[in-house]
């Protein structure tokens, strides 16, 4: 893990690019530049982790490129991909608002860079500059929304396919 000049990484990527990931919809280009220049920005090379299951949730993260994973451990001992995380994807928020410890272990599937916001520093955003902390709160709901949908999605499919596999309980009686 290295950590990269906020302001060399907004030059290098340009202003628009930041507009376009979702956690940063709609926000003006300086409260974005203010944001990555409060927060951290972390270099992450292909394999490397960010954070492990069961760390405390101090802080989230905002993909700014590349992809990461999170994998959440079985209790066989192996470990499932919970969610890959693309630009502009949050990581680790659901844990740190519902003030939980890391369900997962998150590792750059790529070489990646993301900004690290901690609770004080999301905090801050609220006191300090309301209107901002409003839009971003909503697209991170934004994102955990379509994440639910996707999981749901992912059960029901799951639940069609067991019922494939068994298409009435054992000792049931079809009617």
């Amino acid at each position: 893990m290295r950590e990269i000049d906020a302001l060399d990484y907004w030059q290098e990527k340009g202003p628009a690019y930041f507009s376009e990931l979702s956690t940063f919809g709609a926000l003006p280009e300086e409260p974005i530049l203010r944001m990555l220049k409060k927060g951290r920005i972390i270099g992450l090379d292909a394999g490397e982790r960010l954070y492990s299951v069961g760390e405390p949730s101090e802080a989230f993260y905002i993909v700014l490129s590349g992809i990461m994973n999170s994998w959440m451990p079985r209790k066989d001992g192996g470990w499932t991909l919970a969610r890959c995380h693309e630009p502009g994807d949050d990581m680790g928020f659901v844990p740190m608002i519902s003030l939980s410890d890391r369900p997962a272990t998150t590792k750059a599937d790529e070489d990646s860079v993301v900004l690290e916001i901690t609770c004080g520093h999301f905090l801050d955003l609220h006191l300090q500059e309301p209107e901002v902390f409003g839009l971003m709160l909503l697209n991170l709901t934004r994102g955990m929304a379509r994440t639910i949908i996707t999981m749901a999605s992912m059960l029901a499919e799951q639940d069609s396919q067991l019922h494939r596999i068994y298409p009435k309980a054992p000792g049931s009686r079809e009617k």
